[in-house]
């Protein structure tokens, strides 16, 4: 008896060592399957955005739901763009689409919701995301952000290489280019920049520079995708437009590219933080000029404007100040919303004047948070220490 019960407690205690191990087993595959499904859920749980790229009219999207396009149609969407202003800060925009303002952009196959974004500054790089939406425009449960999806705008159309927006710095006019497709197409023997302007007389000028093998190459970037660029050549106060172009070896164009798109370069001088005044120009009428808010236009515009002349005279600085408040800052906006045109009909010819502009109130005083502009001095006149 007392055998019998020793293989029994035996039998037991194997049994129960089976049962552990298949306890164990079953726990892993349990903990297995529902890893696999936090998994799926957190891939499968993104909205689909499927291409972002550049056409004529802006920034285009195409996008459809979760897994594949097979979670059900949310009552709306809504779009965040995002990119750094000109001093580096974070700028965040929404756009939403609920109801028919969504179903306006579904396609014809229902399948996927297209958008173009027009109101985009094609020279600035952003970055875009999308998610399902409630009819009240709360985030819809269960549904999370798509990835997120870069669009900078070089070039348009794609068989153009993609220029970038040339940059003012203290040493020249810096720039980067890819070849065409996005630059997915094969790197060129070579590159020429073509830059232009006009000069005093309103006659443009036209220059080339030319980059082939190992000068080519030095310009490569380390991800082998751009070729930076400075122009050490360039005149600070001369606005120049930008164009690049794949050639040969032997310096001829490449067949089958064909030149980017014009990209100004209007170097102002001074910071963002001033407004950009451009080169006085002598013309018939007297000298003239245009300016802009600061960061390059992008400022409000102040309720009006004082302009200030300057010149050497008897050993002392001559000094004028021209007003202009309200209904006359606005007329000055003759060709644009975004630049104020003026001619100092009263400037004598034979006189080295400078010029600079300030934001100002209605009632003439200084308006916080701005400054002058930069002094810019007249086209053609002797510029020494004391401007």
């Amino acid at each position: 008896m007392r055998n019998c019960q020793t293989i029994r407690k035996q039998r037991a205690s194997i049994a129960m060592m089976w049962l552990g191990i298949a306890a164990a087993i079953l726990i892993v595959l349990l903990g297995a399957a529902a890893t696999s499904r936090t998994a799926s859920a957190n891939t499968l749980d993104r909205t689909d955005l499927e291409i972002v790229y550049c056409n004529g009219d802006g920034v285009a999207m195409s996008w459809r739901t979760e897994n594949d396009g097979r979670a059900a149609a949310p009552d709306g969407w809504k779009v965040e763009r995002s990119h750094q202003d000109s001093e580096g800060n974070p700028v965040v925009q929404t756009f939403t689409f609920i109801g028919d303002e969504a179903d306006a952009l579904h396609t014809s196959n229902q399948e996927y919701w297209d958008w173009v974004d027009k109101s985009v500054d094609r020279n600035v790089p952003y970055i875009y995301r999308i998610r399902a939406i409630n009819a009240d425009g709360s985030d819809m449960d269960g549904r999370a952000w798509s990835r997120n999806a870069p669009a900078e705008c070089t070039a348009d159309p794609i068989d153009e290489p993609g220029i970038s927006v040339p940059a003012c710095q203290d040493i020249g006019v810096s720039m980067f280019w890819h070849t065409k497709n996005t630059g997915q197409a094969a790197a060129p023997d070579g590159w020429k920049v073509e830059r232009s302007h006009q000069d005093s007389e309103g006659t443009w000028v036209v220059q080339i520079f030319t980059f082939i093998g190992a000068d080519s190459d030095a310009l490569h970037t380390i991800d082998n995708e751009h070729w930076d660029w400075v122009d050490t050549s360039a005149y600070r106060y001369v606005d120049y437009n930008y164009r690049v172009r794949a050639i040969n070896a032997d310096g001829s164009d490449l067949v089958g590219r064909t030149w980017s798109r014009y990209a100004a370069a209007i170097c102002r001088g001074g910071s963002l933080h001033q407004p950009g005044i451009s080169v006085p120009r002598l013309t018939e009428k007297g000298v003239s000029m245009f300016w802009h808010t600061r960061n390059r236009g992008q400022a409000e515009p102040p309720d009006g404007w004082k302009v200030e002349r300057r010149h050497w005279d008897s050993g002392g600085w001559v000094v004028r100040t021209f007003t202009f408040i309200g209904a006359d800052a606005d007329a000055l906006q003759t060709h644009s919303e975004l630049y104020w045109d003026w001619v100092d009909e009263e400037a004598g010819f034979d006189e080295d004047y400078t010029y600079r502009v300030r934001a100002i109130n209605a009632d003439g005083t200084d308006m916080d948070g701005r400054t002058w502009s930069r002094r810019a001095p007249v086209e053609g006149c002797p510029c020494d220490d004391k401007r």
